[in-house]
């Protein structure tokens, strides 16, 4: 009986232990179907990331700083939008009463695009919309050297400090009247433009202008040089000089060298040479310095004119110009440089008014001289005193308020300084600035 008993348990035992194997043996199929399905997931998870990276080396950027600018992931192409306005006013008068001026304009109304190819071919273009007219200014292709870039288009002649700072950067309404005097303007042709930490070196060949041209066109050949060593943790000293050598074709017009007094809106130059000069070279001289918020600056320009028909008796005459001016950022804020180019960029402001602040305020003055007397030549003397005030709101908007008081002698050659060739003149002028 008792062996009975003990062989029917030893079956029962076996079976239950049989029957607990059939579900073990099914967990672990299951167990590894399920970790076959997570591996496949995972590669699946793995595939889309590498996708992903793929479709963002691939894609593009957009970035606002202020206007679109649009780059691709590896950095080989970008483009940014650029462009500005000016909206002026001016009320002049002067002595004589040839000037009652109160007028309004769009000095600049620009759009363009600049950008970069493949890493190191670039490009900028840009046309001017102002005084109901399309004028292209730059237009530029360039190739990235390291160092700088080789440029072929219509751009500036390497001259003056003043000149190749932007027009969004200067501290007055107009720059220095050696530049518009004196004819700097853009051309086509093909330059170098090199630089460092604090040097910079020019030279350009060119030959006509972006609006076309047929015939013989003149020529002009240019160069500038600057260096600019930092003085202390916040100061720095620009030294410049540059050169340029011009010759008018034979079917362009003969050079004559004008300024007005100080505001574009002026409808007469109270100083002005005949046109008699048919080629001319120019040497001009760089100084500059910028500590804290303090700013100096000042150019000297001479240049040798050449006439296309000699006068028995006089030399071909010299003419020269210069300024001096000196600001200050009651707010702290300081002019900043832009080394490689020998120029100054745009300023950072501390507290924009769209967070708050009051903006940057920024006060000037400047003396400047035009002088066009010469060898028998009775273009005039202007001096001018110019005073200046500057609400930058942020980085890219400003208001600007210009006083200007020039005096103008021996200026024979204007009809509108009357019979003693002098003349005073009084203008106020306001612009109203944004840029992108």
């Amino acid at each position: 009986m008792t062996r009975k008993r003990l062989a029917i348990a030893l079956a029962a035992t076996t079976s239950l232990v049989g029957m607990s194997m059939v579900p073990v043996a099914a967990s672990a199929q299951s167990v590894e179907q399920l970790q076959q399905q997570i591996d496949a997931l995972q590669a699946q998870i793995n595939e889309m990331k590498e996708t992903q990276k793929k479709a963002a080396a691939e894609g593009i950027k957009v970035k606002w700083e202020p206007a679109p600018k649009i780059s691709s992931a590896d950095g080989r192409f970008e483009m940014n939008l650029r462009g500005r306005i000016f909206v002026d006013a001016a009320w002049i008068s002067d002595d004589d009463n040839a000037l009652d001026d109160d007028a309004t304009e769009f000095r600049a109304a620009r759009l363009g695009i600049e950008g970069k190819a493949w890493n190191n071919v670039k490009y900028k273009f840009e046309a001017d919309f102002a005084d109901n007219e399309v004028e292209i200014t730059d237009a530029i292709i360039g190739y990235d050297i390291g160092v700088g870039e080789v440029m072929v288009g219509n751009f500036k002649t390497f001259n003056s400090l003043e000149e190749l700072t932007s027009s969004r950067f200067i501290t007055f309404m107009e720059r220095g009247g050696n530049t518009d005097a004196f004819s700097f303007e853009r051309q086509l042709g093909v330059g170098v433009q090199l630089g460092g930490e604090n040097w910079s070196f020019g030279v350009g060949a060119q030959k006509g202008t972006a609006s076309g041209g047929s015939g013989n066109q003149g020529e002009t050949i240019s160069a500038r040089a600057t260096f600019a060593p930092k003085i202390g943790n916040n100061g720095l000293v620009h030294l410049g000089a540059h050169y340029r050598y011009r010759k008018a074709g034979a079917d362009e017009s003969l050079y004559r060298y004008r300024q007005r007094p100080h505001q574009h809106l002026a409808s007469t130059r109270l100083v002005s040479t005949p046109s008699l000069y048919d080629n001319d070279s120019l040497i001009g001289l760089e100084l500059a310095g910028v500590f804290g918020p303090f700013s100096a600056q000042g150019e000297y320009m001479w240049i040798k004119a050449d006439r296309a028909v000699e006068v028995v008796g006089f030399d071909d005459p010299t003419f020269n110009a210069w300024y001096a001016d000196v600001s200050w950022f009651l707010t702290g804020e300081s002019r900043a440089y832009k080394a490689e180019e020998g120029s100054f960029n745009r300023v950072k402001v501390k507290k924009p008014v769209y967070e708050g602040g009051f903006g940057a305020w920024q006060v000037g003055i400047r003396y400047d001289v035009v002088d066009l007397i010469d060898e028998n030549i009775f273009g005039g003397k202007q001096k001018t005193w110019i005073f200046g005030v500057n609400w930058h709101l942020n980085d890219y908007s400003r208001i600007m308020m210009n006083y200007s008081k020039s005096d103008i002698s021996d200026a024979f050659a204007v009809a509108a300084n009357g019979v003693d060739g002098e003349n005073g003149v009084d203008a106020f002028g306001m612009r109203f600035q944004v840029d992108w």
